[in-house]
């Protein structure tokens, strides 16, 4: 206490200045229409720079609250319409968030927001707007690990249109964008533009939903099969929500499948 009353006494004349010079700043913008203009224009600056700041944050806010909505919606009326349709297999569905995710690498994991206690096991498929993003490989309680389809160990049952051969499709790598269809017959028919969709059998997804498109270039004959550049329709750098696909009765399926010593597809 000592110490800052002699601290005070020797700095009193400068402290008087400073709080005289407050009171007379004070009086001067209260008193003077421009100055104070100056200081409310300042003000209102600040305030509403930062109230927009406030008001963009709650927008974003609201729009993560109304796409998780609307993912649980996608998902129940995707599932109603394959039910609409009576397709052979039926399927359900439940929205997840992408909570990690890479595109530049090998492998390029996903780890999602869902699962075993949300139902949630490995190898159900996941989609983008009806688009084939890849599968859950592995879970724990309350998360689960998804390799997409720019996997590079990874291979793919597709067909080149609904009708189309069976074929494989391979991502080799780099362009995230691109995948190579192979073993598609010579006398296959098709053209660029085409769908690649999915063609059920490896029981992961339903058949015919959206791969990708052939793409615009002449593609490679090894003298047997054609290999078919794809353009892939998921745009695996944006993703950030999927839908998880649980194709009904492939356990009984799979089940079938070991009693005669064969490998699941």
């Amino acid at each position: 206490m000592r110490n800052l009353w002699n601290l005070i006494v020797q700095y009193h004349i400068a402290l008087v200045f400073l709080i005289l010079q407050g009171i007379a700043l004070t009086w001067f913008v209260g008193s003077h229409g421009y100055p104070r203009g100056k200081w409310v224009q300042r003000s209102l600056e600040w305030q509403g720079k930062w109230d927009q700041r406030m008001s963009q944050w709650d927008r974003l806010t609201e729009l993560d609250d109304l796409n998780r909505e609307l993912l649980a919606e996608n998902a129940t009326l995707r599932a109603e319409l394959h039910t609409a349709r009576r397709d052979g297999v039926q399927s359900t569905y439940q929205g997840a968030e992408v909570i990690r995710s890479t595109w530049n690498g090998a492998s390029n994991p996903f780890v999602l927001n869902k699962g075993t206690a949300q139902g949630v096991k490995p190898g159900l498929g996941l989609l983008q707007n009806n688009r084939v993003v890849g599968r859950v490989v592995e879970v724990s309680e309350n998360y689960a690990l998804a390799l997409p389809l720019i996997n590079k160990s990874m291979e793919w049952s597709v067909r080149i249109g609904p009708t189309g051969p069976v074929a494989r499709l391979v991502w080799e790598g780099g362009d995230v964008t691109r995948a190579m269809v192979y073993d598609v017959p010579r006398s296959a028919s098709f053209a660029p533009g085409d769908s690649v969709v999915s063609s059920g059998f490896q029981g992961y997804f339903p058949s015919g939903l959206l791969i990708g498109k052939v793409a615009d270039e002449t593609p490679e004959f090894d003298g047997q099969f054609l290999t078919v550049p794809v353009t892939l329709a998921a745009d695996f750098r944006a993703i950030r929500y999927v839908e998880i696909a649980t194709v009904q009765g492939r356990m009984e399926l799979d089940s079938l499948a070991n009693s005669n010593g064969q490998q699941a597809p």
